[in-house]
This record gives structure tokens, sequence and C-alpha cells, in this order.
């Protein structure tokens, strides 16, 4: 299943995507379109906690990136059950 975490705004000047987040995922998962086409990886989340954006270096296999402006960006639910651990504390 796909859940989906915010729309790409825009590329920034060193070719990343800006996303709108809907939620705050975990960085370093991999953000996928519709279609489950690998777009990237999120690895920075910048702004106001209520209102963030994040950032994702895109995947190197994608010829033009800027073909995915304007589209939603999403999770895989299983990848985020991974990162957030489960909850069995953050030793060691």
């Amino acid at each position: 299943m796909l859940k989906k975490i915010g729309d790409i705004m825009h590329l920034s000047h060193d070719r990343r995507f800006v996303i709108k987040l809907s939620f705050t995922p975990p960085l370093g998962i991999t953000i996928y379109d519709y279609a489950m086409k690998r777009l990237g990886v999120l690895y920075d989340i910048i702004g106001p906690v209520n209102s963030p954006y994040g950032l994702a270096k895109p995947d190197p296999q994608l010829s033009k990136p800027e073909d995915f402006v304007g589209k939603s960006a999403y999770i895989r639910d299983v990848d985020l059950r991974k990162k957030r651990g489960g909850g069995h504390g953050h030793g060691k």
C-alpha cells in the first residue's frame, strides 16, 4: 500500500525535489510516484513544524525529474513501519 506524503512543488537550484509535506515521514525513506516509480530519497525536512517541506534527492535513474513537479509523492507503508521501528527503544 502507498501512503501519500505530499506534493512535489518544484526542483531546487541543485535539482532536488521540494515536497510540501502532509505529515512528517522519517528521513532516509524512499519516495515513489503513484505508479510505484522510485523518485528518490527524502534527506531533509525544512520550514515550520506546522507546515513542513521535504527535500529529496532524485533517483539517478530519473532522466527528467522536472516531469514530476506538480505530482504527488508517496511512500510504502512497509517502509514506514521499518523506519519507525515499532517503538522498541532507541538504544544500540
